[in-house]
């Protein structure tokens, strides 16, 4: 436990001298498979709190000449992460950056880097410490100052590249979670640091998308609401029983307030704000194919619902009030099959979700997609995604801007076409066009073209 504690100060001393990087949990998501670590299963255990599959003799990666077989840039540090490994610590270092211009439309023209280097420490309790069945997550991040192409060139809503919504650029404590699988691994509990959109509403053909308003979690809570996803983490607890291999139910609350997103915190906060509530939702799953290890083509339907109490901004009158609601359904399912493995083919989802009026920016949002893995023969590991997502903005948020000589917002629409090459395990390159339809639902905002590309690796 002391090296443990020691290496987590260690990562938490290189994380704060990194000029200017970043990462993603999704980078790569084909990695993260939990089955190395955990016999329950996909679906029964949580994804993100376990590390990638692990590669052992790796040396030094591309250093080593391994760059088209070591899962990471570095391999395993001449060997130092095989004897972490071995008693149970893994820790991940990966970047995700993305640029994006528009060369029309929007408020004005512009362009803009936006990047994440993250930082995460897997334990696996029963190998370090003999605690049967238990995990431990920590983790970091820091996004590199700069301007946002959404907020401050185009004006649109849904975020068309990663943002913090913090200029000056931030560190902060992401994960630092405890999770449990009782009752012969049907049983999962996670308390501590959490992020909601991890656990809920989450989609991961969704972030085939590099629009943020869409990647993962494509509901109108997320839009509206303090709903914590990637890099924000809030108090929480959750748990989740999967009974059988066909479904899975679980209820989760978390600590939410206003300020919640300020990076002076460095994503903790031992405080109870004013204005603070719980965000508690539920969700039931229904699970297809081969995500229950049959044969089958995979797929998975979501059903949701969730209550926020913390203190909101009723739109039709202005006053502060406690709370609101919404719901969701939304699934992925594959189409075709190129293999047996479900390795390759066309895969689609939808979501569609409903919050009030009176207290929700966004009171409706659809959004959807298609992606197809291997669609060129060669390239087995690439992906070609069509993306789209319509929010409609509240009647009641009209109407206080009529009252107080704002523009009307109606809504606002992406459409999104990118092709992801998979130049290396360890490294992918994403080309990227977004159209910006009716940027922040306002016809005074011309319609925008955003190109771009993004960038993973895995370090």
């Amino acid at each position: 436990m002391i090296r443990a504690i020691l290496l987590f100060s260690l990562l938490y001393i290189f994380s704060s001298i990194i000029a200017a990087a970043q990462i993603n949990p999704w980078i790569q998501s084909n990695l993260y498979d939990s089955r190395r670590w955990d016999t329950a299963g996909r679906f029964t255990a949580t994804n993100w709190l376990h590390p990638p599959e692990y590669t052992p003799d790796q040396e030094w990666g591309v250093l080593s000449g391994k760059w088209r077989t070591t899962p990471s840039l570095f391999g395993s540090y001449g060997g130092f992460w095989d004897k972490l490994e071995e008693k149970g610590v893994q820790v991940i270092v990966a970047y995700f950056g993305q640029l994006a211009t528009n060369p029309s439309g929007g408020e004005r023209k512009g362009a803009s880097w936006k990047g994440d280097i993250n930082g995460s420490v897997f334990l696996d309790l029963e190998r370090l410490v003999g605690w049967k069945r238990g995990y431990f997550l920590y983790s970091i991040s820091y996004i590199n100052p700069g301007k946002s192409l959404s907020l401050d060139y185009i004006g649109n809503f849904f975020p068309v590249q990663l943002d913090n919504g913090d200029d000056d650029g931030s560190f902060r404590i992401v994960h630092l979670v405890f999770g449990q699988q009782l009752f012969n691994n049907t049983t999962e509990i996670v308390l501590g640091r959490l992020i909601t959109g991890e656990d809920f509403a989450f989609l991961s053909l969704a972030c085939t998308s590099l629009n943020q308003g869409i990647c993962g979690n494509p509901i109108a809570g997320k839009q509206s609401i303090t709903f914590p996803v990637y890099p924000f983490a809030a108090w929480g607890a959750r748990i989740k029983v999967k009974p059988h291999s066909d479904w899975y139910a679980q209820i989760g609350t978390y600590l939410v307030y206003e300020g919640i997103f300020n990076s002076n915190t460095a994503g903790i906060e031992f405080k109870v704000p004013n204005g603070s509530g719980f965000l508690t939702l539920g969700e039931v799953g229904y699970i297809v194919g081969n995500y229950k290890n049959v044969p089958g083509l995979p797929g998975i339907f979501k059903l949701g619902s969730y209550y926020d109490s913390e203190r909101l901004e009723d739109l039709d009158s202005g006053r502060n009030v406690d709370g609101t609601w919404g719901i969701y359904i939304m699934g992925q399912q594959m189409l075709y099959s190129e293999n047996g493995k479900y390795t390759q083919g066309l895969s689609a989802f939808l979501a569609l979700s409903y919050a009030p009026e009176n207290r929700n920016i966004i009171t409706f949002m659809t959004s959807g997609g298609l992606s197809y893995q291997g669609l060129i023969p060669s390239r087995s590991q690439d992906t070609l995604a069509f993306i789209f997502a319509y929010g409609l903005f509240s009647d009641d948020l009209n109407e206080f801007n009529r009252n107080n000589g704002d523009p009307n917002q109606d809504a606002e629409t992406i459409l999104e076409l990118n092709y992801r090459i998979q130049v290396a395990p360890w490294l992918f390159v994403q080309p990227d066009v977004q159209a910006v339809i009716n940027p922040d639902g306002r016809s005074d905002i011309d319609d925008a073209l955003v190109i771009g590309f993004g960038i993973g690796t895995v370090l």
